[in-house]
C-alpha cells in the first residue's frame, strides 16, 4: 500500500487551522484505511489460479472484482456512530460512495480498467473510536439516476450499470472455473418499478433493495485493515454447475436458487431466509 504507514493517519495542524482557531474546534484525523481482497488465505490477484474453492473445491480464476460502499461510519466507545467525509478524488471517491477495485488487467480481468484502488480515504472529527461501519453499495439517491452525469466512479454505464431502471452493480464479481467458463456474482437492487408518473428515469421503488451493512466491532482505525474474502463468500456454493435458465451464477435474481448461499454470507434475506447480517462472512477485520 502505498505509504501506507506514513499516510494512514495524520494529525495535520494546517488542518486545524485551516477549521478554525476557536479552542472548540476539534482536531481532525486523516485516514487512509486500507482494504483487502484474498481468495481463502492467498491474496486475490488476476492472473492467478485459486484451487479448493467453494463446495466442489474447484479452481477459480478472476476476471473481475469491483465493490461500491457508501455511508462510512466509525463508532466511538459509548456506540456513537460518526460519519466520515469521503475524500473526493474525481476517480474513486465521489458524492460519499467509494468504489475498491481490486482487478487490474493481467490474466483474464478485461473489464474495467487496470487502474486499482484498495484503500478508503477519509477525514473524521478525532475521538475515541472502537468501531467501523459502512453499506455496500450505492445509495437510493444516487443508483437510479442517469450514470454519464454522476461522474466517476459512477460513470461505468457499461461495466457497474444494468439499466436506469434497475441502477449499478454493487458488487461485480467473475471467474473462470472446472465447469464454468465464466461465473459472476453481481449484487444489486432488484424487481424495480418503472419511472414515477411523468418522468423518464429512475424508479418508482425496488422490492429488493439488496444493501448489506457490515459492522466490525473492536475496529482500530489506526491499526485494523478490512479484508474482503471471496474464500468465505463462496464456502457455500459449488461454482461448477448452475441451475438451469438462470444466470451463470448468481444475478440477485429471487428466482435462482444459486443466489441463496451467496446472500446468506452477505447477511441478506433470500425468499424464506430471513436477513441475518451476524451471519455475514464475506467482511472481516484484521
Amino acid at each position: 500500500m502505498r505509504s501506507t504507514l506514513r499516510s494512514r493517519l495524520l494529525l495535520p495542524l494546517a488542518l486545524v487551522g485551516a477549521l478554525g482557531c476557536g479552542d472548540d474546534e476539534p482536531e481532525v484525523l486523516t485516514v487512509e484505511l486500507p482494504v483487502v481482497a484474498r481468495v481463502g488465505a492467498e491474496a486475490f490477484a488476476c492472473g492467478k489460479t485459486y484451487t479448493n474453492v467453494g463446495t466442489s473445491g474447484t479452481t477459480y480464476e478472476p476476471m473481475d472484482f469491483r465493490v461500491f460502499v457508501h455511508a462510512v461510519r466509525l463508532v466511538t466507545r459509548d456506540g456513537q456512530e460518526v460519519p466520515v467525509n469521503l475524500t473526493e478524488d474525481g476517480k474513486w471517491q465521489h458524492s460519499g460512495v467509494a468504489l475498491l477495485d481490486f482487478a487490474n488487467k493481467d490474466g483474464l480481468c478485461t473489464q474495467g480498467t487496470a487502474g486499482t484502488n484498495a484503500s478508503l480515504r477519509f477525514t473524521v472529527p478525532e475521538g475515541d473510536y472502537t468501531g467501523l461501519r459502512f453499506t455496500l453499495g450505492v445509495p437510493e439517491d444516487l443508483n437510479h439516476g442517469d450514470p454519464t452525469k454522476l461522474g466517476a466512479p459512477l460513470d461505468d454505464a457499461a461495466g457497474l450499470h444494468w439499466s436506469w431502471q434497475g441502477g449499478f452493480i454493487f458488487t461485480r464479481i467473475e471467474g473462470r472455473t472446472k465447469g464454468l467458463p465464466q461465473h459472476v456474482m453481481h449484487l444489486g437492487s432488484t424487481d424495480c418499478a418503472p419511472p414515477p408518473p411523468g418522468q423518464t428515469q429512475g424508479t418508482a421503488g425496488c422490492a429488493y433493495n439488496n444493501r448489506p451493512e457490515f459492522q466490525l466491532d473492536g475496529f482500530d482505525v489506526t491499526k485494523n485493515r478490512v479484508v474482503m474474502d471471496l474464500g468465505t463468500l463462496f464456502a457455500g456454493s459449488n461454482l461448477d454447475v448452475n441451475t438451469p435458465d438462470t444466470s451463470a451464477g448468481c444475478m440477485s435474481s429471487t428466482a435462482d436458487a444459486d443466489c441463496a448461499p451467496f446472500f446468506e454470507r452477505l447477511g441478506l434475506a433470500f425468499g424464506s431466509q430471513a436477513a441475518n447480517p451476524a451471519a455475514q462472512t464475506f467482511i472481516r477485520a484484521e
